[in-house]
């Protein structure tokens, strides 16, 4: 594979070739790959050196001493300015010109031309112009990037004039060589403000939207000059600096053309994260948001910390503050954002996180409540006592207290890290087997020995959450002051200078705030702060910086160590790996590895830079030929944590997992069997055929903030080759083989990988079983015990329904009538206090006034006035609901009419008399829609009769109707069957929009007899029908007895029946269409279609019949009613049967159903198969990863990707690689370039 593959294909590396120049020279095309005229190179290069004419001309001026510099400066900076915005404005003229006049040959392409081909018919042709000089994207930015250019070839002309760089290095032939090579790069960032930005190595985003990558260029011009403007009026200041940077200037060329330099937004993103971490002790962040956020906050408590009048007042604050910034702000901010806009997506953002949980379920510190905001208020104030009464007594301390602390801060750093080690599988930097740890993750002592260690994992977190910061907090309370007295000032220390008091207290800050944020890493920091103080107590320089500045480069110094130590790692295993795997050998190897060996020096040198400067190492092609890349922020992406993914069906796996992924991490990283959670370090998660990878992208405390990604199940054969790799990584470290396991534990098999196991655990999960059902679904009785299985289902889930609809509507209905009678009651209250006061009234008053007092009319309560019918007026207007009433309601000799009778359509049944109205009033009669339906159903309630209403002529109930496919059929009008004989037969009645049938009575009749009328009977025991007034068996017994009841249930079952029997049901196809809804059109399914809740009753019941089918040829026939019973119970509370393709399929897993089905087929081997997920307790493997080999190739995938285009599939740095596991780094990047099918939202999980 290493040999075959190559690096970049012919075509893509003639598309560098072409590219590449115009990086180096800021944009200028001399290399097109096809021919063009020579005006157009022509053209480009007069306006390359046309900056360089003018400034070469003032810069002769001001050597003459005919013009002074300060002139020269300015005057060249506002002709740069105008000439900048003349070529700009030029381009829009021609460009604007260009109308739709010009002939139609121009305005097509040739098909066959290159894709940045263009056609030059002239030097001042519209295309050419368009060519030598691009537009910009934005009008406002031809002006910003004059004003830019200006100004910058202005004090340029100042930086590179002889003179000065005479002064500096009093060489006549250095200065000529950088007055020439300093011009160069001037131009070079000069161009790109003049036309368009070029292609730059260093590309961090996949867009420009803002047009910044033509500032860049001119951005590490700026920055460079500013020191020689200091030097300049500061005279003694920067002077080796200055040097030095006018070399740095010559080589910005040679940079820009690396990659080195970052492009500015993610300059400054990497500045302000490593300023935030180093300066102000923080975390780095899960978003750029809350960077810019925690970054302003922390700033303003430093200005506080640095102006306040007193000792005290500083350590106090910082002390609490400290704390405070310390906690989870981000994800309070988040939480509000989404209260507040509840109805926007920002709103989602927060509850994904907990997906899959209820809020009750939810733990101490998940998200904010009143218990968080109580617990952290009271944390804030015990931080504030201890910090206050020590610093405030500090002086009252012997000289031997502040080290007594200090061996305390020792001790604990040393049980911490024995108590963490100690639960993990591996010791001694994953070299070494630990013993104590379960031998197997299989068997029944791996819970037992968990448990045990779980007691050291619950006393380091005592230890971590409150033990040690505590400590650490009197510790420097108590080392911190000025001058001896707690009145004052940190910053007016008398041995201090104004840089060295700013240092101190961004020391004070960043400590205070770091025993907090990072508790593990200060107590380390603050050890070796403590063994130096004691080890060199006489030091001038010690003792001047303290324990503040000491703490500060300690914490820069460790982190630049490890991130040493991992580059190093991660370059030798590359290297050997290179020539051990014969997958991996390339004809350069062995050079490769020979000029490795040989110039070690410089290789270990650049790994050192990139250390220090905390920037990827970047192995070209993921080849053992390493640079360092430009600076960029921790996370390595520019876009929102979990913005976007792939999304496919398995995504629904990996958000179901990420839940349930979150609590055992949270257990993981508070017991420390994880290792220490800091923020960078990337996890890998193993079980059955899915890997999750998982990121800690904050750390604070009492908290850690973390993304998970789902990599895909579809395994390709990379994709196999390292997956197989991790199994067998995992399967020796936590299933040892026969004979390797001692007592004293063994040495980790595979040291140079890049993946570590370190623990395992249990989680509740899908476990995934594929099988083909050759055999079964071809078997020749299949369709016809799935069709048996079917009527079953389909009676079994039609009852059930409409008994559970009935309930709610009568539990509605009772609801509105209790709502109504408590009304009454209050309304008789008020009625009897006015009728009380006007009989006390009526006594002192005269007779006369007695015979105008017009009495109170009597009370009616709704509930009873809705059941009654009004008088007969003597002139009507019959509405609809009145004919409806009538039409329903017309015999009072059964307890109800049909149930199928049609609205308006069937034969009204005039009573012999009129009803005799309970109440004469002539107050209308106003009913709620809800009511009436519920009365038409439930038989309550007496007729409305209307005596003017004429008598309603019979209509033929076999009228044809359309049913939206065209196809009209006669109907069988189920209004004929005859009335329930039961009155509790009412509690089954179907819908009414289920009444009519588009079939024949003899298409139904045909079908009658294979209704299984015993299954009826047994599954109407299974309902509860019981009444206050009978008991259930009578009333049982009733509604078994009611033929018009089972005739109306056989007649709909038969019905759907009818549409799997019209389709000749038999053979595989003809089953896996049925399960998956494809029914061929015919007037039933068609009516279904109307009725999408019957309609999926019918694919409900005819997948509960197919799995049925499965079961009863897997495990034995279902020889009993109770048997059918039970199974079918099992489904509706334990399965989800259905398809991978529908929502609910969706919803189930989320929703954690305990087991899925599904069937599926395989169109080219034309065979079907089913898949059976089970929500059970898995065993899940986790390691971590070395964070440099993850960032180092995610660099290496942005090059290729962003700058080399070179996406092909089957490119050498996708390959599989098993030591570095290549193919599924590439896969967890982000998109676009990375592939995960699942991405989290940023989601924060304790640490308590």
């Amino acid at each position: 594979m290493g040999t075959g593959v190559p690096l970049l294909n012919e075509y893509k590396l003639e598309f560098f070739w072409k590219r590449f120049p115009q990086t180096v020279l800021g944009g200028l095309k001399l290399r097109l790959g096809y021919e063009a005229p020579a005006y157009v190179y022509l053209a480009q290069l007069v306006l390359f050196f046309l900056p360089f004419m003018l400034g070469g001309g003032f810069t002769l001026l001001v050597e003459l001493e005919v013009i002074q510099d300060y002139i020269a400066v300015y005057t060249y900076g506002a002709l740069i300015t105008a000439y900048i915005l003349l070529v700009q404005l030029i381009s829009h003229i021609i460009q604007a010109s260009q109308g739709s006049d010009l002939p139609l040959m121009r305005k097509k392409k040739n098909l066959l031309s290159e894709e940045d081909e263009v056609d030059f018919i002239s030097c001042c042709d519209p295309d050419t112009v368009k060519f030598v000089i691009p537009p910009k994207k934005y009008k406002l930015n031809v002006l910003v990037h004059a004003l830019v250019g200006g100004p910058m070839a202005g004090l340029a002309l100042l930086y590179l004039l002889p003179t000065t760089l005479n002064d500096l290095y009093n060489n006549t032939g250095g200065t000529v060589m950088l007055f020439m090579l300093g011009w160069l790069a001037v131009l070079v960032a000069l161009y790109p403000l003049v036309t368009a930005a070029p292609p730059e190595t260093a590309t961090y985003r996949t867009t420009d939207a803002m047009e910044l990558s033509a500032v860049m260029r001119a951005f590490y011009v700026y920055l460079l000059i500013m020191f020689d403007l200091i030097h300049r009026y500061h005279s003694g200041s920067f002077l080796l600096v200055n040097q030095v940077l006018h070399v740095f200037f010559v080589l910005l060329p040679l940079l820009w053309m690396a990659g080195l330099l970052a492009p500015v937004d993610t300059f400054l993103l990497y500045a302000l994260e490593q300023g935030h971490v180093f300066l102000f002790g923080g975390s780095f962040m899960a978003s750029d948001l809350r960077l810019v956020v925690m970054s302003v906050l922390s700033a303003c408590v430093f200005l506080g910390s640095y102006y306040i009048s007193s000792c005290l007042g500083t350590v106090v604050l910082s002390g609490m503050t400290g704390y405070l910034l310390s906690t989870d702000l981000g994800g309070l901010g988040t939480q509000l954002l989404s209260f507040i806009n509840r109805n926007r997506v920002s709103a989602e953002r927060r509850k994904e996180p907990v997906e899959g949980h209820k809020e009750k379920g939810l733990r101490f510190l998940w998200r904010w409540g009143i218990l968080e905001v109580v617990y952290h208020c009271v944390m804030l104030a015990v931080v504030g006592v201890i910090a206050g009464l020590v610093s405030a007594n500090s002086h009252k301390f012997s000289s031997s207290t502040w080290k007594t602390v200090g061996y305390c801060i020792v001790g604990i750093c040393v049980v911490e890290k024995v108590l963490r080690d100690i639960q993990g599988v591996y010791i001694i930097c994953g070299l070494w087997r630990n013993a104590l740890y379960p031998p197997s993750v299989t068997n029944r002592p791996f819970n037992s020995r968990k448990r045990k260690l779980l007691v050291l994992g619950i006393l380091r977190r005592g230890i971590v959450n409150w033990v040690a910061p505590c400590v650490m907090l009197a510790y420097l309370s108590m080392v911190i002051n000025g001058k001896g007295s707690e009145t004052s000032s940190i910053s007016c220390r008398s041995n201090l200078d104004l840089s060295t008091g700013v240092m101190y207290t961004f020391g004070i800050v960043r400590a205070f705030r770091a025993i907090w944020q990072s508790t593990v890493h200060s107590l380390l920091e603050l050890s070796i702060v403590h063994l130096v103080l004691v080890t060199m107590d006489t030091n001038t320089t010690v003792t001047e910086w303290g324990v503040p500045i000491l703490a500060m480069l300690t914490c820069l110094c460790r982190d630049r160590f490890y991130q040493l130590c991992n580059k190093l790692y991660f370059f030798i295993s590359l290297l050997i790996s290179s020539w051990t795997d014969k997958k991996q050998r390339r004809g350069s190897t062995v050079p490769i590895i020979v000029l490795s060996i040989i110039f070690f020096p410089l290789v270990f040198g650049i790994i050192g830079i990139a250390s220090a400067l905390a920037v990827p190492l970047l192995p070209l092609f993921t080849l053992p030929i390493v640079f360092f890349s430009f600076p960029r922020p921790l996370r390595s992406w520019p876009e929102e944590v979990g913005a976007s993914s792939n999304s496919c069906p398995d995504t629904n796996f990996y958000r179901q997992l990420a839940p349930e992924l979150a609590k055992a991490f949270s257990s993981g990283c508070a017991n420390g069997s994880i290792g220490e959670a800091s923020a960078g370090n990337h996890y890998l998660v193993r079980f059955q055929d899915r890997l999750v990878w998982v990121v800690i992208l904050e750390r604070g405390t009492g908290y850690c903030t973390i993304n998970v990604k789902g990599l895909e199940l579809q395994e390709t054969s990379c994709h196999t080759v390292e997956a197989a790799r991790i199994d067998d990584i995992f399967e020796t470290a936590l299933e040892p083989r026969e004979g390797c396991h001692t007592s004293f534990g063994k040495l980790n098999e595979y040291p140079l990988h890049t993946l570590t196991p370190v623990d395992a655990c249990y989680l509740d999960a899908y476990s995934d079983a594929r099988n083909v059902l050759t055999g079964i679904i071809d078997n020749p009785s299949a369709s016809e015990e799935t069709m048996k299985a079917f009527l079953r289902s389909l009676l079994w889930v039609l009852l059930k329904y409409v008994k559970n609809n009935k309930n709610k509507v009568m539990k509605n209905a009772k609801g509105e009538s209790m709502i109504k009678e408590l009304s009454f009651v209050t309304r008789t209250e008020k009625h009897e206090l006015k009728e009380l006061n006007s009989n006390n009234n009526m006594r002192n008053t005269s007779v006369q006034k007695q015979s105008n007092r017009t009495a109170l009319p009597p009370l009616i309560p709704d509930f009873m006035q809705e059941r009654r019918s009004p008088s007969p007026p003597v002139v009507t207007k019959v509405t609809n609901k009145q004919k409806k009433m009538a039409s329903s309601w017309g015999s009072l000799d059964s307890f109800t009419d049909s149930i199928f009778s049609d609205d308006g359509t069937t034969i009204q049944k005039k009573p012999s008399k009129p009803p005799r109205p309970l109440h004469q009033s002539t107050q209308s009669r106003t009913k709620s829609p809800d009511i009436e339906d519920m009365l038409d159903e439930l038989d309550m309630g007496l007729p409305a009769y209307d005596v003017t209403k004429p008598k309603p002529q019979m209509q033929n109930k076999f009228s044809t109707k359309s049913f939206g496919n065209t196809i009209y059929k006669p109907q069988t009008n189920l209004a004929g069957s005859p009335d329930f004989k039961s009155p509790y037969s009412s509690q089954l009645s179907l819908p009414k929009e289920w009444r009519e049938l588009p079939l024949d009575n003899s298409q139904v009749s045909r079908l009658v007899a294979k209704f299984p009328t015993d299954w009826f009977k047994h599954v109407l025991s299974c309902l509860d029908l019981g009444s206050e007034k009978e008991s259930r068996e009578k009333v049982l017994k009733d509604v078994m007895a009611d033929d018009a009841l089972h005739n109306c249930y056989a007649q709909l079952t038969m019905a759907c029946y009818s549409i799997f029997e019209s389709q000749g049901y038999s053979g595989p196809s003809f089953l896996y269409k049925s399960y998956m809804g494809d029914i061929s059109i015919n007037a039933m399914w068609d009516w279904l279609g109307e009725h999408t809740d019957l309609q999926s009753l019918v694919k409900k019941a005819f997948r509960y019949g197919f799995k049925l089918m499965i079961d009863q040829m897997l495990l034995g026939e279902l020889t009993s009613d109770e048997e059918w019973q039970e199974a079918l119970e099992e489904y509706d509370d334990r399965w989800y049967i259905g398809a991978e393709r529908e929502p609910e399929w969706t919803s189930a897993i989320l929703e954690q159903r305990p087991n899925m089905f599904s069937m599926g087929q395989n169109t080219g081997q034309n065979t079907y198969s089913s898949r059976t997920l089970t929500l059970q307790s898995m065993q899940v493997s986790i390691g971590r990863l070395n964070p440099e080999v993850v960032r180092g190739q995610w660099a290496n995938l942005g090059l290729e990707l962003l700058y080399m285009t070179n996406d092909d599939e089957e490119r050498y740095s996708i390959q599989a690689h098993p030591v570095i596991l290549r193919n599924l780094t590439v896969q967890a990047a982000d998109p676009p370039l990375g592939y995960p099918i699942y991405s989290s939202r940023p989601m924060t999980v304790p640490l308590l």
